[in-house]
């Protein structure tokens, strides 16, 4: 039996009023939920909207299977049955004239004449109260909070979080979860029983005639339930009442108690984790046909069982969409490279023979793939498997630049930027100390830029790639580094007309305008501040015409080489992450930049990247070049 109770086993009279009702307390599969709450304590009394107050108590303790019996006519009040429960002390036991001192630790708990051991119980710490987890569940799964205080703990084999202790409804409900498989497996190892014990009363303050009639208190301690059911209920129903601020009140008390029972153990191998699936019978497909990765996997294997499908070379290629990393991307533990490799920490991985295909598929060897990758795993990856492709489509595929590729080529890109701009700085006798490109790889912006683009993905992708690109580019420029350049020309020439300093747009394109004009018209450095002013000038200039023309045209240069930078600028304002996305103004700059104007898919953000790398490369060549021109001077 996986439900705690049926409601038909339940008297109607229990659940005639909603505001009284526990059925959310009682008719539920004990095990069916992917988190199984082992403990909670309510903090505050108060009450809801409906003037109903909700209190909650529930404790764990672990005893033998069968001991459930033993107590079961123990098993009364939940508070009195475990008022002690995780409290240490010490005792003295007189007979015959002598005195006998015993010490019981915390996780000794007698219950009547039964041993138990609590796992999750309420302590008492200076004024407070808080759920306590007995530490051998963590000792046992090598569990590690993942910071510190913070009540998660997780699973670093797996990246996967097992233990939690949070507070819910509105910050007055403690309560400690465990992912079901591992209290399922805890229990095995031990060999114990879960016996929880679960409190709740509800107060309805203040009820209406109808519902005060409505209200049956013929049986004012009713218990329900059975040893062999594992399940036994209390229910205290003690109609109206008034309570200490003369408040007239319904009340109704519940004291719950079920059973857990262990699964059997495989004495054998009993330390052995068991696949959530049968290995005899999981398939990939191959070129060959569908083979069980199994047969490379070190399990114990059952004598005279033969595995599906059919076998082939311990290389043979298998492949899946690319979309099979995202689980690991960004999760805690996990590393996932350029080439697609992934592993967890140094307790697994799938390195060896793994490579992308574009940024489509991924390919392994099927060996490699049963040794590096856990049974836990095998269900997701082969919900991203697909048939082998053909010849063809594996070239068309390779051809396709890879993103992690595209983001390197980028990063390179910056990276020469900094190399032109020092040498463009050297020249001029400016001492630059900080690269002009401060940023990294390995920033959040950086590492997310590689994620894998979904084929199923909307504009917003491409909008939040976008943003992220322009957090590593922009957010790296280092304006210091800029504005000391652009002061050996001028003392103002990093102002604008109001005498403010320039963000790191303007400083770029001024000084990508200033290398621009040294290497056509070769300036004397006395000059560069009114010529600069002439290229930016919006108003008739008084000087040549064919010279203003000249300068118009070397601005417009600057301004058509910075277009993919801008762009990343203005997305900022029209479409950034933290803004009301204004689409009719990026859609115009996308167009501009000859993508399309909606419906972005991955291929528009290779094109962008492509653009954004041609814009950075063209500044560094313009440096470069500026400081060949200068050097010749």
């Amino acid at each position: 039996m996986t439900e705690i109770f049926h409601k038909h086993d339940l008297p109607d009279h229990l659940f005639n009023i909603p505001d009284l009702d526990f059925h959310e307390d009682l008719f539920v599969n004990r095990l069916s939920s992917p988190w199984f709450r082992v403990g909670a304590w309510t903090l505050r009394s108060q009450c809801n909207d409906r003037g109903v107050e909700s209190v909650i108590s529930r404790q764990s303790i672990m005893l033998s299977p069968g001991d459930f019996s033993e107590v079961y006519d123990k098993l009364g009040s939940v508070g009195n049955v475990l008022r002690d429960l995780g409290t240490p002390g010490g005792s003295i036991r007189s007979e015959g004239g002598q005195k006998e001192y015993s010490y019981a630790p915390f996780h000794q708990f007698d219950l009547s004449s039964v041993s138990c051991e609590p796992l999750v119980f309420v302590r008492r710490l200076n004024s407070k109260y808080e759920l306590f987890i007995n530490p051998d569940f963590d000792l046992f799964f090598e569990l590690e909070e993942k910071t510190s205080g913070c009540g998660i703990w997780w699973d670093p084999k797996r990246g996967s979080e097992v233990l939690r202790r949070r507070t819910i409804d509105n910050d007055n409900l403690q309560i400690v979860e465990v992912q079901t498989g591992y209290l399922v497996k805890y229990l095995r190892e031990r060999q114990l029983s879960l016996v929880v014990g679960h409190y709740r009363h509800l107060h309805l303050f203040d009820p209406s005639p109808e519902t005060i009639k409505a209200f049956v208190q013929e049986d004012k301690d009713l218990v329900q339930g059975s040893p062999a059911e594992g399940t036994k209920a209390i229910f205290q129903n003690w109609g109206l009442n008034r309570d200490g601020l003369g408040r007239s009140l319904l009340q109704r008390r519940l004291h719950l108690w079920f059973e857990i029972k262990p699964t059997q153990i495989n004495v054998d191998n009993p330390w052995a984790d068991e696949p959530p699936f049968d290995p005899y019978e999981f398939t990939l497909p191959t070129r060959s046909g569908p083979v069980a990765p199994a047969r490379w996997k070190n399990f114990q294997w059952v004598e005279g069982r033969e595995f599906k499908g059919i076998s082939c070379d311990f290389m043979d290629r298998i492949y899946f969409k690319q979309e099979v990393l995202s689980k690991y991307e960004g999760a805690s533990g996990f590393c996932v490279r350029d080439d697609g490799s992934v592993s967890c920490r140094d307790y697994w991985g799938l390195v060896r023979s793994t490579s992308r295909l574009g940024n489509e598929l991924l390919s392994t060897a099927i060996g490699d793939f049963a040794e590096g990758v856990p049974f836990d795993e095998w269900p997701h990856w082969k919900q991203q498997a697909i048939e082998p492709p053909s010849p063809e489509t594996l070239k068309l595929l390779r051809e396709e630049q890879s993103i992690p590729e595209a983001v390197n080529s980028l990063v390179e890109q910056l990276n020469a930027m900094n190399a032109s701009f020092a040498e463009f700085a050297d020249v001029m006798g400016v001492e630059i100390s900080t690269p002009l490109w401060d940023g990294s790889l390995e920033s959040l912006a950086g590492r997310q830029l590689k994620w894998v683009y979904p084929t199923v993905s909307d504009d917003d992708e491409l909008l939040k790639r976008a943003t992220l690109m322009s957090t590593l580019v922009i957010d790296g420029l280092v304006p210091k580094s800029l504005r000391k350049l652009l002061q050996t020309w001028g003392k103002n020439l990093h102002q604008n007309d109001q005498q403010e300093s320039l963000g790191s747009r303007k400083l770029v394109e001024r000084v990508m305008l200033i290398a621009v004009m040294t290497e056509e018209f070769q300036p004397d450095s006395a000059e560069i501040p009114e010529l600069v002013k002439q290229a930016e000038s919006q108003t008739i200039s008084t000087v040549d015409p064919e010279l203003q023309a000249e300068l118009k045209e070397a601005f417009k240069k600057t301004r058509d080489v910075f277009a993919p930078l801008a762009f990343l600028y203005d997305l900022r304002t029209h479409g950034g992450l933290a803004h009301s996305p204004n689409i009719g103004k990026v859609a115009t700059a996308m167009v501009e930049l000859g993508l399309p104007e909606r419906s972005w898919h991955r291929l528009d953000y290779l094109r962008l990247l492509r653009l954004v790398v041609g814009s950075i490369r063209q500044i560094s060549a313009h440096l470069v070049t500026a400081a060949e021109s200068e050097s010749r001077r």
